[in-house]
């Protein structure tokens, strides 16, 4: 009598196994969808504002009330302060520079006019750590930590965003509305004007585009009124 022939099942080979458990790893890892934390509306670009006040309200900060120690305290510490001169040592003005900021995916740099008078701002001037001339003549004076300490509580009176994404002219259109007044000014650029968002957009094909905050846009819109 035959015995019943055993018949063993032939293991994979360990590179096909860690092969598919690789796969399958994969596969796992992308169908799980990490949670987005939600932006808070009052951040985005297109929802800037004047409240009941008439204070403009933009990114998150308030204009001629919030300090760059509240801009500091949204978009991290990664900012450079900096005073600007002409040629002849006139029209001084500071501002703070964050190279990289965030609102939610939007990925930008952030530019900001801090208020000084005019006696402050001399001292800081004075104070100033190394002077750099940009190619048109005008200076650029570089501040000690020191310096600049002094005036993280100081107001904020304009703010300039500067994508690094290229905006369109349909996604301007289809976030901010269309704009109330455009115009094409000395540096040859189209201006867009959005007068109850405290906003205007210089469009720049060749460069990023400039959002530039100032409260006194507002009055801009009285005076077009009155013509």
């Amino acid at each position: 009598m035959n015995s019943p022939k055993i018949v063993k099942k032939r293991k994979l080979p360990i590179f096909w196994v860690v092969l598919i458990s690789s796969v399958m790893i994969l596969i796992l890892l992308i169908s799980i969808q990490p949670e987005r934390e939600a932006v808070n509306p009052k951040l985005l670009p297109w929802n800037s504002y004047y409240d009941d006040s008439g204070q403009l309200h933009a990114l998150g900060l308030t204009l001629n009330q919030s300090s760059l120690k509240d801009a500091m305290d949204l978009y991290g510490k990664d900012v450079e302060v900096k005073i600007f001169s002409d040629a002849n040592k006139e029209n001084k003005s500071i501002e703070a520079y964050f190279p990289v900021m965030y609102i939610g995916s939007i990925k930008a740099a952030l530019a900001l006019k801090i208020d000084l008078t005019p006696e402050e701002l001399e001292q800081a001037y004075n104070e100033g750590k190394s002077i750099s001339r940009t190619p048109t003549g005008n200076q650029e004076i570089e501040l000690y930590s020191s310096t600049i300490v002094k005036y993280f509580d100081h107001p904020l009176t304009s703010i300039t965003l500067l994508p690094r994404k290229h905006l369109t002219t349909e996604a301007i259109l289809k976030r901010f509305g269309e704009p109330d007044h455009k115009e094409v000014q000395s540096d040859q650029l189209p201006h867009w004007f959005f007068y109850k968002k405290g906003l205007e957009i210089i469009l720049d094909n060749d460069g990023p585009e400039a959002l530039q905050y100032v409260a006194k846009i507002k009055e801009r819109q009285v005076a077009k009124t009155a013509e």
